[in-house]
């Protein structure tokens, strides 16, 4: 019999929704539970449609900065009761998923833990030094969505047989057609929150000012909110570049915005993964990223499918230009850009998310005591 899955989670994404409906698909008994339907800032919630069960148990959302909240949910032990994981996976090291990996080994049950992120990403703070070790004691795997991640995990003493990558994959279908050059309006593209100390909106903003003053005609789109977001609109009007602004479009028409587009430019000072670079690349667009980004080096590649340049201004400026001023030299970027997206790239994603539970399904059950 199939063992029954649960994921623990802060909350279902329409990319994590797509991957658990994969696995349903093929044949695993998979469950979700969260601790909020929605975050703030996001606008997602009932745009698509799980073909899993879903529960989200009653609690608090602490925003920790404008993007990073913690969670603290009452009910978990009976909730879990009531879904009944053999295998269960949590997400994170909330408090919450704590009391999801307590209940686990309380209960006997065989534990991973399924987490975005690397050494720059990963949170060090006194609560994170005593809550990391005891929760990888805990799990029988950990699942990564990069190389940067097992690396990270490998480095924390975890066995190379129980770490898994697990690639993030967007949740829409590469487009079967994709435009030239000449026929994206936009040589720019910014697509995340505008904020400094994450994001490094204002990055961003002095490279394409300093591109304006070299291309004539320079059009920018943006795609988000935040706190720099006034800020960047009235410098790109200041400096008299044509600026698209929509604070949100929906995932399902964001490949639009991607097809309208000849370069993503992803400074990030902090970036787990990157999932605007998968986006961005399936649709043929280039992508310049800082080294932080997580997506850098392995999804991202140096002068293959993309840039990736330290934070220096004028490199970045240099780069793009080298791409906007030669269509051809773009062209072939872009051609890279969509092939270095596989067309199985969910069935693969899925595949490997099933030999960690197959490899979690192994490992012997055992109860401890816990703190």
């Amino acid at each position: 019999m199939a063992p029954r899955v649960v994921v623990f989670n802060n909350m279902i994404t329409p990319y994590t929704n797509r991957l658990y409906n994969e696995l349903v698909d093929r044949g695993l008994d998979l469950a979700v539970l969260s601790c909020i339907a929605q975050e703030a800032d996001r606008f997602w919630a009932g745009s698509f449609t799980p073909r899993y069960t879903t529960r989200t148990v009653p609690g608090l959302s602490i925003p920790l900065s404008r993007s990073r909240h913690t969670h603290l949910n009452i009910g978990i032990g009976r909730a879990l009761n009531a879904l009944a994981p053999d295998l269960l996976f949590v997400n994170g090291l909330y408090p919450s998923m704590l009391a999801g990996a307590a209940w686990a080994r309380a209960n006997g049950k065989a534990l991973a833990l399924t987490i975005d992120g690397w050494r720059e990403t990963m949170p060090d703070t006194a609560y994170h030094r005593l809550a990391r070790p005891w929760l990888l004691r805990q799990c029988e795997a950990v699942v990564c969505c990069s190389d940067k991640g097992r690396a990270y995990f490998r480095d924390q003493g975890v066995r190379d047989a129980d770490l898994f990558v697990v690639p993030l994959v967007p949740a829409w279908d590469p487009p079967a057609t994709v435009p030239d050059f000449h026929d994206r309006p936009f040589h720019l593209l910014w697509c995340a929150r505008i904020n400094d100390d994450a994001k490094n909106a204002i990055f961003f903003e002095n490279v394409a000012i300093a591109l304006g003053r070299i291309l004539p005609g320079l059009k920018v789109r943006v795609v988000g909110s935040g706190a720099a977001e006034a800020r960047m609109l009235a410098r790109f009007a200041s400096a008299g570049i044509d600026v698209r602004h929509d604070s949100y479009v929906p995932w399902q028409a964001i490949s639009e915005i991607y097809l309208q587009s000849r370069l993503l430019l992803l400074p990030s000072l902090l970036e787990p993964w990157g999932l605007v670079c998968n986006e961005a690349l399936q649709c043929g667009v280039p992508c310049l990223v800082s080294p932080h980004v997580g997506a850098s080096g392995e999804l991202v590649r140096d002068q293959d499918n993309g840039y990736v340049c330290a934070l220096d201004e004028q490199t970045w400026v240099d780069a793009a230009r080298g791409l906007l001023e030669h269509p051809a030299r773009w062209e072939a970027m872009s051609l890279r850009a969509r092939q270095s997206v596989p067309s199985d790239a969910l069935a693969d994603a899925a595949a490997r998310f099933t030999t960690a539970v197959d490899h979690l399904a192994r490992a012997p059950a055992r109860q401890e005591a816990v703190p």
